[in-house]
């Protein structure tokens, strides 16, 4: 009798937790995902044009710091 009651209050608290993550991401929250209000952001148009020239450059100098020879994920065990 003590079992079955016990499992009968885990079982009710794991589900008040479920609902309770269910509901933190319904659109009642602010930043939930199902069809909250969504506000436009205003960017200008100046800093569209010049954020991608940064990109290429950050993501070229990346590319050129790489090593030229390949990865050897057994070296530390030879």
């Amino acid at each position: 009798m003590r079992f079955a009651i016990t499992s009968l209050i885990v079982a009710a608290l794991s589900g008040a937790l479920t609902i309770e993550s269910a509901y933190a991401q319904s659109a009642a929250s602010p930043g939930g995902g199902g069809g909250g209000h969504k506000q436009k952001q205003q960017t200008s148009d100046k800093t569209d044009k010049n954020k991608p020239k940064a990109d290429d450059k950050a993501y070229n100098a990346a590319l050129k710091s790489l090593p030229d020879k390949p990865y050897d994920p057994w070296a530390g065990a030879r």
